[in-house]
């Protein structure tokens, strides 16, 4: 049962208690993200992120990580475009313990300076590891070149910007923005309310920020950019934008995505790699934000190729409010809703999706919400988003060996 409740320091706690598990899930979401640091102090808040394992006034990193392991556990954090999570699971007989670990760590950082050189050099290598992994990197590029503004910087910084964030850096943007006033915490598995929320109340601090974030309009970008990079093969971003996270279209779009590129079954996969074997791999894939969303088209092939694959993604986009079959859309619906139920058997996940859900809508929906939501949409309805789509400016992003005068576009 999902229930949503305030700490005495108006802390939102989202929970859905699972007795029939023996674990437990906990999250402390931060609103603050990629897009809402400046050019210049771009990878910020993934610096920060690192830094939070780094040492307490209570604990070094090295005592960290032995409790974690101590407990079986596993304690971790990830940085998006929106927010930074820290989140730890545990077995129901350590829930204390791991409130005690993650509170202290979120609320006592120090940030020692020894450290801050060492995850640098870390985050560095992090860096130009993507940078040498083309179908990640492809990716950053596509989101840096569709929403040039804010939104589209990419969440790991640059080796030019996180090479001259300070200390000061740090601990000023800790201070002004991650501060309860701008957290939610979820939580999943089996656990007793009363001792989890004394729990919460005696372990994390109730420091406020002074800031809100500040959120730069998303603002698409349609244009073509190459990347020219040696490499064996062309790597293909194509997309443009669609609804935010809010929007009532946003499960169309969803089952669309399955329908275009997001199955085996998919019009994408079957003519592109499965009739032509053009390419080993190729899907498409949706992101929702705030105040945007994306949808977008990979894949990688030979440079000989890659001007006929553009040219068939946009035939198949543009044939689909046509052509659409309706058990197109029930195989899609069949899809989404498998997927709805095989997370809500991982108490991992239905602990990040309550965060989703608190972060963008404000309300949580149970299962059986979500998956009435997939239903009810109707074949109607798929043709127009489909037919809202067709006249979308595109944002064609390519890396590879290959110049831009090399590319022919008719869409």
């Amino acid at each position: 049962m999902i229930k949503k409740t305030y700490l005495s320091s108006n802390l939102p706690v989202i929970m859905n208690k699972m007795n029939y598990y023996r674990s437990f899930v906990l999250g402390i979401w931060i609103k603050h993200g990629a897009r809402h640091e400046s050019s210049s102090k771009n990878g910020l808040s993934h610096f920060i992120e690192h830094l939070f394992f780094q040492g307490t006034s209570k604990r070094n990193a090295r005592d960290i990580s032995f409790e974690i392991d101590s407990m079986g556990g596993d304690i971790n954090a990830f940085t998006s475009r929106e927010f930074t999570a820290l989140y730890i699971k545990v077995l129901d007989s350590s829930i204390c313990k791991a409130i005690e670990l993650i509170g202290d760590i979120y609320s006592n950082p120090l940030f020692p300076e020894q450290e801050i050189e060492k995850e640098r050099s870390v985050i560095l290598d992090e860096i130009r590891t993507i940078n040498d992994t083309p179908d990640e990197l492809i990716h950053d590029l596509f989101m840096e070149n569709s929403f040039p503004d804010g939104l589209g910087q990419p969440i790991l910084g640059k080796e030019s910007t996180v090479s001259e964030i300070t200390r000061k850096d740090i601990i000023d943007c800790y201070n002004n923005f991650y501060g309860i006033n701008n957290c939610i915490i979820s939580c999943a598995g089996n656990f007793e309310e009363k001792k989890l929320i004394e729990c919460l109340e005696k372990n994390i601090t109730a420091k406020t920020s002074n800031k809100s974030p500040v959120i730069n309009n998303a603002n698409f970008s349609s244009c073509l950019k190459v990347h020219e990079k040696d490499l064996n093969e062309i790597h293909l971003c194509i997309g443009f934008d669609t609804f935010p996270f809010k929007s009532p279209y946003r499960h169309a779009l969803t089952l669309l995505n399955c329908i275009i590129g997001g199955s085996v079954s998919s019009r994408l996969f079957q003519e592109i790699r499965e009739k032509q074997g053009w390419v080993y791999n190729i899907y498409s894939f949706t992101s929702f934000y705030y105040d945007a969303g994306v949808f977008g088209i990979y894949t990688a092939c030979d440079r000989k190729k890659i001007n006929k694959i553009i040219e068939t993604i946009f035939k198949i986009l543009k044939q689909i409010p046509e052509n659409l079959k309706k058990e197109e859309m029930d195989r899609a619906k069949t899809q989404v809703i498998s997927q709805i139920l095989f997370s809500s058997e991982s108490p991992s996940s239905i602990m990040h999706n309550l965060a989703y859900q608190e972060l963008y809508l404000e309300e949580s929906y149970s299962i059986e919400q979500q998956i009435k939501q997939i239903e009810t949409v109707s074949f109607k309805e798929l043709k127009n988003i489909a037919s809202i789509l067709k006249e979308k400016n595109f944002s064609i992003t390519i890396l590879g060996p290959i110049s831009e005068k090399e590319i022919y576009i008719e869409k």
